[in-house]
């Protein structure tokens, strides 16, 4: 079926016959991510429904961030959404992957936009500091799947919108918070929040540290957050977002297959030539500062304009096993969002027009890494990065229950690089050179029919763009790239999603085909620094499919009755893909055909939620992907993983004022040894970086209000 996607379009005409099982919807109290009915999603600022909106968005929640998992890390959540790959190479060493495979992305997150109500996460560079968030201060994710560049900039991954925790209106509250697990793991972090009429403030801190599974992978982190809005008047209201992650995480290396089977909890050996990463104390010191002003003006109930400002500093320190970078980033940028809503016409519509502007300074330097401490200077550059992008869309009602969405984009990234000479003999004078790439025009369409109250079904055409990032344009290995050149290409969707059995069952499935042109790669040169090339095209087929059965909510029980349980649920959630490279030669071997590594054939994660009214919960959830490769040639394949954790906990408010929560959480409970994040391409053939055997950890909340 992957391989004839470009023919799902004709779906459209078989969705009728799904809204023969639709269902009233019953009204639900949870804040949950699978009542398609009722909740609202910003993605492609419609601010609609779900099953209204004609895109394909996974949906996280404060229960699936914080609840489910008692491990305090985003990359359990975000595995549980089709399409999404979250990996962790060492503790910290996070790397994101939406609709592909992470094969750009040694490690951190590219190719894909973050946000924060508006406010860009993704720096001018194209990169997205993912380990600078801390899981307990937020309170939901939204992942738009596929290409969305028509109204978020360049990426053919995905974007991001992220929020944070829902403030009581009228309130006051603190919660603290303490944790500790396997490993050494400890954590603690304290929340105070107040809301009132015009305002409400959220200020969080959280500390988390671990020894690490593996020798020499030990993580200190330092986080916090302020988040207020007010309400200026009655048109006005101003936010802000003040962020500081102080971050150091012990980084191990990859092993060869022979020397994880022997050891996996080492870390990399030196060799004849190379010390290991423990002598090298490799790692990774990070600091980023984060300030983000919000000015949202609505002139009436028709037109509103929503306009945000950042700065951002980072701090960045990386003793590698050859060498030491030390690099200072300054970022700042703009984001404005006007919406125009017409009603009354004999089509209603909904404009929305905007602009972005985002600018990087990065002064890099790299030398001699002697035992953990930088010694003799070998390179000393800057690094400009500008991101520009114009976007307007339409959002139309059209008659018989259909709605069209059209969207257009122009993106503009430019680069400018200077290498200023050092003390080293033969050193070249101050030179400049620039990469502009040509501004590119991103469309979007998409067309969506609803079917009954319940039911939805959608198709869309989207262009992908995503221009090499800083890291990519100026690589660990050195220099500065001329010929590396954006991926481009289109991606085709269609999707069904809604309910039946009075909302019991609720389903979400999507296919698509995405063909991609100048796909970057990864390369690592003798000594394990990296650099990238263009590897052709690939073609990128995949189903996404989510699904869910209550056989308990708490909407079917009336205030008399007093059953046990409030919530059984039973979930599952399903990729496939078929990822392959065509005109893609290597030397002399032609790799056309082979599969793109790091993306598995198959994903199936499924899990039981039970919620009792005495203030018991339990959470399972079981993870499988079958092997896929590791390798552009396809002759070393990934482990099977199977991994089952399991929560479970006790929440109870006590007297007006006080709640209790207590948790023990079990990961990797059937005691497998598996790689959680491998090093894809890896020179040497070191592919393997071990995850923690079976763990547990344990944790408290306690909360006031008044």
């Amino acid at each position: 079926m992957l391989k004839r996607l470009p023919q799902s379009a004709f779906l459209f005409a078989f969705l009728g016959t799904y809204s023969l099982f639709a269902q009233t919807p019953t009204p639900s109290s949870l804040d949950d991510t699978l009542q398609l009915n009722e909740v609202v999603v910003r993605g492609y600022a419609t601010n609609r429904r779900l099953l209204e909106t004609a895109a394909s968005v996974g949906l996280l929640t404060r229960r699936d961030l914080n609840q489910r998992f008692g491990t305090p890390t985003l990359v359990p959540a975000l595995n549980t959404l089709p399409g999404v790959r979250a990996d962790e190479r060492s503790p910290g060493s996070y790397r994101l992957a939406i609709r592909g495979s992470a094969i750009r992305s040694p490690f951190g997150v590219r190719n894909v936009k973050a946000y924060w109500n508006e406010l860009p996460l993704t720096d001018a560079g194209g990169n997205t500091p993912l380990n600078a968030l801390d899981v307990r201060a937020l309170g939901r994710i939204e992942v738009i799947k596929g290409p969305s560049g028509s109204l978020y900039g360049a990426g053919t991954g995905g974007t991001i919108l992220f929020s944070g925790l829902a403030v009581p209106q009228g309130q006051s509250n603190v919660e603290v918070s303490a944790l500790g697990g396997s490993y050494g793991l400890l954590g603690n972090g304290v929340v105070v929040q107040t809301g009132k009429n015009n305002s409400a403030i959220t200020l969080n801190y959280n500390h988390l540290q671990s020894d690490g599974y593996r020798n020499h992978s030990a993580l200190v982190r330092d986080n916090i957050s302020l988040i207020g809005s007010f309400n200026v008047s009655d048109k006005r209201t101003v936010s802000v977002l003040g962020l500081y992650s102080d971050l150091h995480y012990q980084t191990p290396g990859g092993l060869t297959q022979a020397q994880f089977q022997v050891n996996p909890r080492a870390s990399r050996l030196a060799t004849r030539t190379l010390p290991s990463s423990a002598e090298q104390r490799a790692g990774i010191y990070q600091k980023v500062g984060y300030l983000g002003l919000s000015h949202e003006y609505r002139w009436n109930d028709r037109i509103q304009n929503t306009t945000v400002l950042y700065g951002s500093t980072t701090d960045f320190a990386n003793p590698f096993i050859t060498n030491y970078e030390k690099r200072t980033d300054q970022g700042m940028g703009g984001r404005t969002v006007t919406q125009i809503r017409l009603p009354n016409g004999p089509l209603p519509t909904t404009f929305t027009v905007g602009a972005e502007l985002l600018r990087n300074f990065t002064i890099v330097r790299n030398f001699g890494n002697r035992l953990g401490t930088a010694d003799t200077i070998q390179t000393d550059e800057e690094l400009i990065a500008r991101q520009s992008t114009v976007f307007a869309q339409a959002e139309m009602q059209l008659p018989a229950r259909f709605r069209l969405t059209a969207g257009l984009s122009r993106n503009d990234v430019r680069y400018g690089f200077t290498r200023f000479p050092t003390r080293a003999i033969g050193a070249l004078p101050a030179t400049l050179l620039t990469r502009n790439f040509s501004p590119v025009w991103l469309p979007r369409l998409a067309l969506l029919r609803t079917f009954g109250p319940n039911v939805s079904g959608f198709v869309s055409i989207s262009t992908g763009y995503s221009a090499p990032s800083s890291q990519e344009v100026r690589p660990s290995a050195g220099g500065f790239s001329t010929t590396l050149n954006p991926e481009r290409g289109t991606s085709y969707e269609a999707g069904l999603r809604g309910s039946a059995i009075q909302s019991r069952l609720r389903y979400d499935v999507a296919v698509y085909q995405f063909a991609l042109r100048q796909t970057i790669v990864r390369r690592s040169n003798e000594a394990g620094a990296e650099y990238f090339i263009n590897a052709g095209r690939t073609d990128q087929r995949g189903l996404e499919a989510q699904f869910s059965y209550d056989f308990v909510r708490p909407t079917f029980l009336s205030a008399t009755e007093r059953g046990f349980l409030s919530l059984l649920r039973i979930w599952h959630s399903l990729t496939l893909t078929d990822y392959r490279f065509r005109d893609y030669i290597q030397g002399t071997s032609d790799l056309s055909n082979n599969r793109v590594p790091g993306v598995a054939p198959a994903t199936l994660v499924t899990g039981l939620d039970a919620e009792t009214r005495p203030g018991l919960y339990a959470h399972l959830t079981y993870q499988f992907l079958n092997p896929f490769p590791l390798n552009d040639a396809n002759t070393v394949s990934a482990l099977p993983t199977r991994l089952l954790q399991a929560t479970l906990g006790f929440r109870r408010p006590f007297g007006q004022h006080w709640t209790l929560d207590v948790y023990a959480s079990g990961d990797n409970l059937l005691n497998q040894t598996y790689s959680l994040g491998y090093d894809l391409n890896a020179v040497g053939n070191r592919y393997y970086n071990a995850s923690p055997t079976r763990n547990g950890i344990g944790g408290i909340r306690i909360s006031a209000k008044w």
